[in-house]
């Protein structure tokens, strides 16, 4: 599922997915998880949060959102 990419898309969503697996590792969540973290961080429904689906402008966001540091005390609320 998702959009037609160009090249530079493409690979913007590759590191988008790497960004969002490294926090799910780093942060000991499932794949749901992560979405349902990415979800609040971005004020998306579940139909919208899906990568393959994102902008580049989208994709750079999710990787920073990903490298960002938790809040104090480990909540990673939104």
């Amino acid at each position: 599922m998702g959009t037609m990419a160009n090249r530079s898309l493409r690979h913007k969503r590759i590191l988008a997915h790497q960004a969002l697996k490294r926090l799910q590792k780093e942060r000991h969540m499932d794949k749901w998880a992560a979405y349902i973290w990415l979800q609040a961080k971005l004020g998306l429904d579940e139909s919208q949060a899906h990568i393959g689906m994102f902008s580049e402008q989208m994709c750079e966001k999710v990787i920073s959102l990903c490298r960002s540091p938790a809040t104090p005390g480990g909540d990673m609320a939104a």
